[in-house]
């Protein structure tokens, strides 16, 4: 007789499904291009998820979590140290921004203050979903949440190796902040602080590339 399938095994299979999803969609040209490279795996992972019961039944609902005067001076200083690491990485390692700001949106003025606004709420909340929602539950099924904060943060800083910031450095900046963020996510027990700091990084990270779009005259 088959052995049957345990709760927690099935929300693992929830982060197992999801990275399937996200890794396949490489493979796709057109799944490359940002925000499709999120929202693609996303949404097949939700469909599926809709589609098979015991998934369904196991899927995780997030919640705002705990918003204290220590929680909100987590975020603020989470938020602070992560935007001037940022700009000291582009400062000090003055890394190549060229296919960054040919990507930007060929507008100006309040134009292009609302395109960052967009892309730095709807690329935090993504991530967050992914890694301090969807990959934090599953490695907390099976490792516990410590470890699910640990594990986190070396998946995210190992997928940002070809993000912003890039390269080795980079990705050890990215797990650093990932572990800040899945600490914040652990504390407040809930999504909502980790993407609103998030969303102040990549805020950053678009004013950095337009920058270097205006000094290369892109």
């Amino acid at each position: 007789m088959a052995a049957r399938i345990s709760n927690a095994d099935w929300k693992a299979l929830h982060g197992i499904v999801c990275f399937a999803f996200l890794v396949g969609a490489t493979f796709v040209p057109v799944f490359r291009i940002w925000p499709l490279l999120w929202i693609a795996p996303l949404a097949a992972y939700f469909l599926l998820v809709v589609l098979v019961p015991p998934l369904r039944k196991t899927f995780f609902g997030w919640s705002f979590g705990r918003v204290t005067p220590s929680a909100l001076l987590a975020a603020i200083g989470i938020a602070i140290v992560s935007c001037a690491a940022l700009f000291l990485f582009e400062r000090w390692e003055h890394p190549d921004l060229h296919a960054y700001a040919a990507a930007l949106p060929d507008i100006r003025g309040t134009g292009l203050i609302f395109a960052g606004i967009i892309f730095a709420m709807l690329n935090a909340f993504l991530e967050e979903l992914l890694f301090r929602g969807i990959f934090f539950d599953a490695f907390a099924s099976q490792s516990g949440p410590v470890m699910a904060v640990i594990l986190t943060s070396v998946l995210f800083g190992y997928g940002h190796m070809h993000g912003y910031p890039p390269g080795p450095i980079g990705a050890v900046l990215a797990g650093s902040y990932g572990l800040a963020l899945g600490w914040l996510r652990l504390f407040t027990k809930g999504l909502g602080l980790p993407v609103l700091t998030h969303i102040t990084a990549d805020a950053t990270i678009f004013v950095v590339v337009v920058h270097a779009g205006i000094l290369s005259g892109s």
